[in-house]
C-alpha cells in the first residue's frame, strides 16, 4: 500500500476548505443562538417583557434582603457622642465581640469592667469595639470614645462628672487692663496649646511597668485592664523586645494619645487599648 502523497496546492486547498467548514459551523451556532435570545424561539428563549403589554409585575426580594446577602447593619454605627457622665479607660479586645471588655469611669468614680449587655448609667452596651463602645440609649445608639487628648486631668474629671470644663488658664501674663491680642476678621480662633507630652518613662512609671525579657512587666498599680503580672509584648504593632524601638513606640502612642498594647497574661495574649494621657 502506498502512503497517499498531496501537492503543496493540494494542501493548500484541504486547509482553506476546513477552514471554511470551522467558519461556517460557527455562524450557524451564532445564529440559532441569537434566534433564542430574541424570542423567536419557544424553548428556553430569553423574552423581555415589554411596556405596553400589560402592567409590569415586580417581583418580590422580600425573602432574599431578609438573608441579608450583603450584610446585616452593625451596631458600632453610631452617630452621636454619648452625654453620659461616662469616660472610657480601657478597652479588651476579644474575638467573639462579647468576651471583650470595656473599663469605664462613672462620674469620676474609680473605674469597673463593663461586657456587652451590661447596664451602665441608664444605657446598654451594644457593643465593644477597640476604642470606643457603642451604647443603646433611649433608643438610640451612641459611641463612648477614649477622652480628648488635649484636655488636662483637671477637665477630664470635669466632663467625666457631667460638669461643664474650666477654660485652661492663659499663661502669658498681661498688664492691667491690657486688651486680648486682635484677631484678623473671618479667621479661625487659634487652637489651644495641646498639654505638654509625658516621657516614656512617665508612661512606664504610670502603668508600674519594667524591663523584662521581651517587654516590660506590669507591677501591682497597672492602668485598668492591666493586672500585676501582665508583660506588655508591642505597642501598636512595634515589639517591645529592643528598647530602642520600644522607646520610639511609646512615644508614638503617646502623640496620638491611645495606643493598641498586645500583652501577655498566663500565656495568653491580650490586645488592650489605653490612654496614653
Amino acid at each position: 500500500m502506498t502512503a497517499l502523497t498531496l501537492t503543496p496546492r493540494q494542501a493548500r486547498i484541504g486547509l482553506n476548505l476546513f477552514t471554511g467548514a470551522v467558519v461556517v459551523s460557527v455562524a450557524v451556532a451564532l445564529a440559532g443562538l441569537t434566534w433564542r435570545i430574541a424570542g423567536h424561539a419557544g424553548t428556553g428563549a430569553i423574552t423581555v417583557p415589554s411596556g405596553t403589554s400589560g402592567p409590569a409585575v415586580t417581583p418580590d426580594i422580600g425573602a432574599a434582603v431578609a438573608l441579608a446577602p450583603f450584610g446585616k447593619p452593625s451596631v458600632s454605627e453610631a452617630g452621636q457622642a454619648t452625654a453620659l457622665p461616662l469616660e472610657l479607660k480601657g478597652v479588651i479586645a476579644a474575638g467573639p465581640g462579647d468576651l471583650s471588655s470595656a473599663f469605664i469611669s462613672v462620674s469620676g468614680q474609680p473605674a469597673k469592667a463593663y461586657k456587652v449587655g451590661d447596664n451602665i448609667n441608664g444605657a446598654t452596651i451594644q457593643a465593644i469595639l477597640r476604642d470606643q463602645v457603642i451604647l443603646a440609649n433611649g433608643g438610640r445608639n451612641e459611641f463612648l470614645a477614649f477622652p480628648d487628648p488635649t484636655l488636662t486631668p483637671e477637665q477630664r474629671q470635669a466632663a467625666a462628672a457631667g460638669q461643664p470644663a474650666a477654660a485652661p488658664a492663659n499663661p502669658v501674663t498681661t498688664g492691667p487692663g491690657t486688651p486680648p491680642p486682635a484677631r484678623t476678621p473671618g479667621a479661625p480662633p487659634a487652637p489651644a496649646p495641646a498639654p505638654p507630652a509625658a516621657t516614656v518613662a512617665g508612661i512606664l512609671q504610670r502603668f508600674d511597668a519594667s524591663p523584662v525579657q521581651g517587654g516590660y512587666r506590669i507591677g501591682d498599680n497597672g492602668p485598668p485592664g492591666m493586672v500585676a503580672g501582665d508583660v506588655i509584648q508591642s505597642v501598636n504593632g512595634t515589639s517591645l523586645s529592643d528598647p530602642a524601638a520600644a522607646q520610639g513606640a511609646f512615644a508614638a502612642a503617646q502623640a496620638n494619645g491611645n495606643a493598641q498594647i498586645q500583652i501577655l497574661r498566663d500565656g495568653k495574649r491580650i490586645t488592650l487599648t489605653v490612654p496614653l494621657r
